[in-house]
């Protein structure tokens, strides 16, 4: 026992010197790019314990019924914050390039003092305005965190690698934070996992404002007289990466609700929920892998293959019905959903100028939200379907069915688009 204890010891600081060599590989110490995950690691367990403490109480804690009406009130608190990221956020990002970093001390910070006062507000209706507060400062974050990923990214490293090596550390960090969390809740209660929530996203602050001051490097000049950006003047990639990303949403908000309601209402076992949770963050982990490893010049390639795995899981899984094509459905959905995400960000921040990203961002991260918010909705819908006589299976193969139909809109969109930049571009030749 005595030295099975010596081995575990000697082994947490081997383990975690190649961490961080990990972390500071390919340049990543010199650029900032290192800086910059240990902020957004120590962001996401923040995040995934507000997510594990709200989930606790508004959901778990109550009956299939009740769930429907607090996750319907939940697609509107989500939705909020989108509406002030296009007007106010976005351009306000653009208009002060020099204080990128206080916007990620900002919006980090102050999820923590929410958090905290959020702890002691989990029986009364105070809980919603305070949850739709994160929800704003987590999407203002991220805004301001993709536009910074393009200053810190080392020379050795692509756009789409770097982002991957965020999402690890995110991915990674907030499946700790979650199990952590579950731990705290079970044993001394939901409230103390908003207050180490808040303790994260405090030192998250500090960390942020240690970020090399390059972050901050100031815009072209001829930024006063930039227009504003608008997605339909954008780049073929955008447009192209855009729309698959937005289709993979829809499926990932559908599959979300519309499994979570039936899964809940029919009381499955752990275990099936086990290995449906796990194949989403396993998906997600080997997109994650590819995208890291594929030219981030190749966009339409990524969004085509993003967009096929679901559709051939998912209709797999509706037409045999078993639980193993279930599970695989799930995971091909947060491989596709990984992938797109990387095409996306990659377009966006190879094709939009810098002065611009605020707005870019602002405004391909409200369509990607009202997507996922759409498909919840249409997944909360096909929720009643058990009630008509088709029973949890029916209902459960209809479901994966609607989403196997979401693919192959989001790649005749992009299709459409592309023709259309073709005939574009041949115009002038013919005149």
């Amino acid at each position: 026992m005595q030295r099975a204890v010596s081995r575990v010891t000697a082994a947490v600081p081997a383990g975690l010197t190649r961490l961080k060599r990990a972390v500071r590989a390919d340049g990543a110490d010199r650029s900032g790019l290192a800086a910059l995950l240990e902020t957004h690691a120590l962001q996401a367990a923040g995040d995934a314990m507000v997510a594990v403490s709200l989930a606790n109480t508004a959901f778990f804690q109550v009956s299939a019924e009740a769930a429907r009406g607090k996750i319907a009130l939940y697609l509107l608190l989500t939705l909020l914050p989108f509406s002030l990221l296009i007007p106010v956020a976005g351009p306000l990002l653009d208009r002060f390039p020099h204080g990128r970093r206080n916007v990620l001390a900002i919006t980090t910070g102050g999820r923590g003092l929410v958090a905290w006062t959020l702890a002691g507000s989990l029986a009364s209706l105070a809980l919603y305005p305070q949850a739709l507060l994160i929800l704003i400062g987590q999407r203002a974050y991220g805004v301001a965190r993709q536009a910074a990923v393009v200053r810190v990214r080392p020379p050795a490293l692509g756009l789409v690698a770097s982002n991957a090596r965020l999402n690890v550390a995110s991915l990674a960090s907030g499946g700790i934070a979650a199990a952590v969390a579950v731990g705290i809740s079970q044993t001394i209660g939901t409230p103390w996992v908003l207050r180490v929530a808040a303790v994260l996203f405090l030192i998250a602050a500090f960390t942020s404002l240690r970020l090399p001051s390059h972050v901050d490097d100031a815009p072209p000049k001829e930024q006063q007289e930039a227009p504003t950006y608008r997605i339909r003047a954008a780049h073929d990639a955008i447009k192209r990466a855009l729309t698959g990303t937005m289709a993979l949403r829809c499926i990932g908000g559908l599959l979300t609700l519309g499994l979570a309601i039936l899964l809940k209402a029919h009381h499955t076992s752990g275990l099936v929920i086990a290995l449906v949770l796990g194949a989403a963050v396993i998906g997600g982990l080997v997109g994650t892998g590819l995208a890291s490893r594929l030219p981030a010049d190749r966009i339409t390639r990524i969004t085509a293959i993003a967009l096929v795995a679901p559709l051939v899981a998912c209709l797999l899984a509706a037409i045999t019905g078993e639980v193993l094509f279930r599970v695989l459905a799930v995971g091909a959905v947060g491989f596709g959903a990984s992938l797109g995400k990387y095409a996306l960000d990659a377009a966006l921040q190879t094709h939009v100028p810098s002065f611009q990203y605020g707005g870019a961002f602002a405004r391909s991260e409200t369509s990607l939200q009202l997507s996922w918010a759409v498909g919840g909705a249409v997944g909360l819908g096909l929720s009643l379907l058990d009630r008509t006589g088709l029973g949890e299976n029916g209902a459960i193969a209809v479901v994966f069915a609607v989403a196997s139909a979401v693919p192959l809109l989001g790649l005749y969109a992009s299709w459409r688009w592309k023709q259309t930049s073709v005939l574009a571009r041949e115009k002038p030749s013919r005149s």
